[in-house]
């Protein structure tokens, strides 16, 4: 599976990374720390899965998230992110992404999705 980490901090992406490349079959193609060098990025890697920070420096990933979805762009999204509040899940699910996660919390969830094949890539198929 190949994936692409958007996120500003550069220990956090690395930190990211580095936890993806610990399930079986995963490969990091790409990172990017801004809104247009996501936009850049990810058409050209065509990635399986993008793990996508709210907040970018500079830009925002919801605005990632709704052009590639305007795009008709079905690659994948799951958004990471410190802003927990109820009204970005929804808005993030409302824009297209296909997962919500803490960033403090919900990393090991995100990782165990990825490697049970909860994810669109493998199964085409819903999970919680």
């Amino acid at each position: 599976m190949k994936i692409v980490v958007v996120e500003d901090s550069a220990v956090i992406r690395k930190h990211l990374i580095t936890l993806l490349e610990t399930v079986e079959g995963v490969e990091v193609t790409g990172a990017a720390e801004s809104e247009q060098a996501a936009l850049a990025l990810i058409p050209d890697t065509q990635p399986d899965l993008v793990v996508l920070d709210i907040r970018l420096s500079p830009g925002n990933g919801l605005n990632v998230l709704r052009e590639l979805r305007a795009s008709g762009d079905a690659t994948e999204i799951l958004v990471v992110t410190n802003l927990m509040h109820e009204q970005y899940r929804k808005l993030s699910m409302r824009l297209g992404a296909n997962g919500f996660y803490d960033k403090t919390y919900g990393i090991e969830t995100m990782l165990n999705r990825i490697q049970s094949g909860c994810t669109g890539w493998s199964q085409k198929r819903q999970c919680n």
